[in-house]
């Protein structure tokens, strides 16, 4: 889906509740042609050939250094390079079997020592139905430092009659002998590292895809030991669940995002029914101490994005697609919406617990809050633009196009100190956005 957006120059605060709330966000009409300024104050300071031996890029992140970048590529290496000419440090092989004709190895997060970052291995690289699991890699030369170990399924639903536990030895091997995938495996979906680098918080998801998206886990590992400190099941609030659906979900959850926030020592995550929950260890303690899924806590509720649609007869259904926290865990952003089209993205004031403001500019995807006043948005499809914003003084500070200044919206990274943007551009070029006038701390 591709839309053209006409910036409209008046920017409004939508909802004020005080001075302290306040948000601004600036409108944005979906036809028209695409945006071109020049005079907004973020723009393509640099651009970089990155030395990845010409292969297509997968997944990229800023060392904590925020001079050097590591990269995964399609091929399935990982390189670091220099953020200054784009040659590179250091590459080493991941070898893995290809599940989808766009893959590779994700660099999920990088310690904030700069010493160790996260991606995944596979249990059988020749395999395409084997785990992947969560691995750490040292970030001097890429070597696996840490094996974590694969996660099987515990999904139990007596209503919607679904068992993905273990089977047993017998079971793996009469699947095996028939050619069949297993299917009480989970496969990794996301980690970051939490808590000053002392634990992480990883996502996993049903290993087989299509309708077991409601089949999702939230883990807790210590660093150094690797020892799984709590454990969370994804399951659907009592209020909104229908129980004669797979952990009482109508609907299929293909994104699970999540933000720890250290200010309130907890995990915010969204689900299919439009719920952003707030769980902490005790709730996930309260979870796993129950077997079947129907008896499991979601977590309390926080906030229920409502949809403007006339189109929509259940108003309070939008999947949650994206969410993120400003650092000092005051402000909540996330979009929403249907698979018809129709997204929205809205602020959330986290200590009023109010609304700041809603908008149906465009569908939204990946979604940062690097600052307390600033935004980075990457649009929902491969189409899609990237938008950074300022919500305090309600500006569009930067916008990409489909010419000279195209970022992808899903291959976006945040430098972990100072104002900078890094993203993919066409081909394989990496380009670094920052404001006019030299460079300032978040």
């Amino acid at each position: 889906m591709r839309y053209t957006l006409l910036f409209v120059l008046s920017l409004f605060p939508i909802i004020s509740v005080s001075p302290q709330t306040m948000a601004k966000f600036p409108q944005f009409q979906n036809d028209g042609p695409s945006v071109t300024n020049t005079d907004l104050s973020w723009q393509i300071q640099t651009r970089l050939t990155p030395a990845i031996d010409g292969q297509n890029i997968f997944s990229i992140r800023y060392h904590s250094d925020g001079k050097s970048a590591l990269i995964g590529t399609t091929d399935f290496w990982i390189y670091r390079i220099s953020l200054v000419d784009g040659s590179l440090i250091w590459k080493t092989e991941a070898k893995m079997h290809y599940q989808k004709e766009f893959d590779g190895p994700k660099i999920f997060d990088v310690s904030p020592d700069g010493q160790f970052f996260l991606s995944f291995g596979q249990t059988d690289p020749n395999s395409q139905s084997s785990e992947r699991y969560l691995v750490i890699r040292s970030s001097a030369n890429g070597s696996i430092t840490k094996f974590f170990p694969s996660e099987n399924s515990l999904f139990y639903s007596v209503t919607a009659d679904i068992d993905y536990r273990y089977p047993g030895d017998e079971s793996k091997t009469n699947r095996q002998e028939a050619g069949l995938a297993p299917n009480w495996i989970l496969t990794i979906d996301n980690a970051r590292f939490i808590e000053n680098g002392k634990k992480i918080l990883v996502s996993y998801k049903h290993n087989m895809e299509g309708p077991n998206f409601y089949d999702r886990r939230l883990i807790i590992y210590d660093t150094v030991t690797g020892k799984k400190l709590n454990d969370f099941q994804l399951t659907a609030d009592p209020n909104s669940a229908d129980w004669t659906q797979p952990a009482g979900f109508e609907i299929a959850h293909l994104q699970f995002p999540f933000h720890y926030v250290n200010k309130r020592n907890s995990i915010l995550y969204g689900n299919a029914h439009g719920r952003i929950h707030e769980i902490t260890p005790s709730i996930m303690d309260q979870n796993m101490s129950f077997e079947i899924v129907e008896e499991k806590p979601a977590g309390p509720i926080v906030y229920i994005p409502r949809s403007d649609s006339e189109d929509l007869e259940t108003k309070d259904r939008q999947t949650i697609r994206s969410i993120a926290v400003t650092p000092d865990g005051s402000q909540l952003f996330c979009s929403a919406g249907v698979e018809t089209g129709f997204i929205q993205f809205y602020g959330f004031n986290l200590t009023t617990k109010k609304e700041m403001f809603r908008s149906s500019f465009f569908d939204a995807g990946d979604v940062f809050a690097p600052s307390n006043q600033i935004l980075v948005i990457g649009g929902l499809y491969s189409s899609g633009k990237v938008y950074i914003v300022d919500t305090k003084q309600g500006e569009l500070l930067f916008v990409s196009n489909d010419d000279e200044q195209y970022i992808h919206p899903h291959l976006i990274a945040i430098h972990p100190k100072q104002k900078e943007v890094l993203g993919l551009s066409t081909g394989n070029q990496i380009v670094i956005l920052r404001p006019q006038g030299g460079s300032s701390p978040w």
